[in-house]
């Protein structure tokens, strides 16, 4: 294996996967970035092309694009549904559905997880627990379980919702269970490896610490930092959140992580580095509920706020990483996602509009803004790959843009 192959491995990015592939939450590294130079930020009419729209359910799991497939789930007359479509024409590739309770306790409810693809296979989890490894090209079954009935896992209030990952030879993956929080099994066939943690799972999505060999979970009491190899627990940093809701994703930068949440706590920008967290910085000013912030340069970008009658207030920010300052923010998105591309930050709002903005600390800088989705509480990261932008809605709406330059 060349010395290219062995870091893909290693942070879990299949070999049979396109550069410009999103395959798994966050995209290729996990981050919300994309590399791709390809997006069109200028038309000659007021809003792209799309390619194609599709239903895939109520929820709020993203989409993930790989190897000319995209893959979400959604939630449809009691039933969990699994779907991949041809991501040039929209059409049913394959489809896979399970019974499963639609889990609306103070929301609208369905999928959470967002699916995982890697080595020509496909794993989703559903908020009810039931955890499967698919044949990507066909929807077969190659194994399965239940993080409850076969881990003893504990479901969190709102279910679950952190996607797996991979790395190395193992899936990582979020169980709640008594010494044993989050479990390592073996990708090819569901095994327990290790497990480890004793503490209450939240609903955000485990990662590789960089130029480490540790895992990073953001739990309902704050940071756990364990070893890859065994699932031993390192250190702890303590950010504990109201109702346990810490969901949004924590960003790397270096070896310092923003951890972030809502419900009056706000953020903390903590250094890891020998496995003593150490505060930079802390700030109720940036408190992110759900959305994960992005990083360019030295500057965040992200959407402070909270879900209800108080996501009116909400706004997209940027931030000194060094000083922990805010320099600008904007209201406008509500509760909103955000994924950066290159130097453009595309925004999701709430209510389902797209927005362009420059990723630019010197002032807030709108390049493009257009309706694209329908409906409200629309939490979901849309997905930039190989030129191509996929929305989501919390209703199912699911729509494919046309906003690289191979499509011009």
């Amino acid at each position: 294996m060349n010395y290219l192959l062995a870091c893909l491995f290693f942070l879990g990015i299949s070999p049979k996967t396109f550069s410009d592939d999103w395959p798994r939450f966050g995209g290729i590294q996990g981050n919300f970035t994309s590399k791709e130079e390809t997006l069109v930020v200028n038309w000659d009419v007021t809003e792209p092309k799309k390619l194609w729209q599709s239903d895939v359910g109520l929820g709020y799991s993203s989409v993930i694009e790989a190897n000319g497939m995209a893959f979400s789930q959604g939630y449809v007359g009691g039933k969990n549904i699994f779907v991949c479509l041809n991501v040039e024409t929209g059409k049913a590739i394959w489809k896979r559905q399970f019974p499963c309770p639609k889990g609306d306790k103070f929301f609208k409810g369905g999928s959470r997880s967002t699916p995982l693809y890697y080595d020509e296979k496909l794993f989703i989890l559903t908020h009810l627990g039931d955890f499967y490894s698919l044949d990507a090209k066909n929807g077969k079954i190659l194994w399965g379980l239940n993080l409850v009935d076969d881990l003893a896992g504990i479901r969190p209030t709102w279910g679950f919702a952190a996607s797996p990952v991979i790395i190395g030879e193992n899936i990582i993956i979020p169980v709640g269970a008594k010494n044993a929080a989050i479990v390592a099994l073996n990708k090819d066939d569901g095994e327990v490896i290790w497990k480890s943690g004793n503490y209450e799972i939240a609903y955000s999505t485990p990662f590789k610490i960089n130029s480490s060999d540790d895992l990073g979970i953001f739990h309902g009491s704050g940071l756990s930092v364990h070893d890859l190899k065994d699932g031993k627990e390192k250190c702890f940093y303590q950010h504990t959140t109201r109702y346990g809701i810490n969901a949004s994703q924590p960003l790397q930068v270096g070896r310092s992580l923003l951890l972030s949440s809502a419900y009056g706590k706000g953020s903390a920008f903590v250094d890891f580095s020998k496995n003593r967290p150490r505060i930079e910085w802390k700030t109720e000013k940036v408190a992110s509920q759900m959305a994960s912030s992005v990083y360019k340069d030295g500057y965040l970008y992200g959407i402070h706020g909270q879900a209800g009658s108080r996501s009116k207030f909400s706004t997209l920010f940027c931030l000194d990483t060094e000083k922990g300052k805010v320099v600008w923010d904007k209201k406008g998105f509500g509760l909103g996602t955000l994924i950066l591309v290159k130097e453009t930050l595309i925004i999701l709002s709430e209510t389902g509009e797209i927005a362009l903005v420059n990723a630019d600390p010197d002032q807030f800088q709108l390049l493009a803004n257009f309706q694209a989705l329908s409906g409200k509480d629309n939490w979901i990261p849309p997905t930039y790959a190989n030129g191509r932008l996929h929305c989501r809605s919390s209703d199912g709406e699911w729509i494919c843009l046309a906003m690289g330059s191979n499509y011009f």
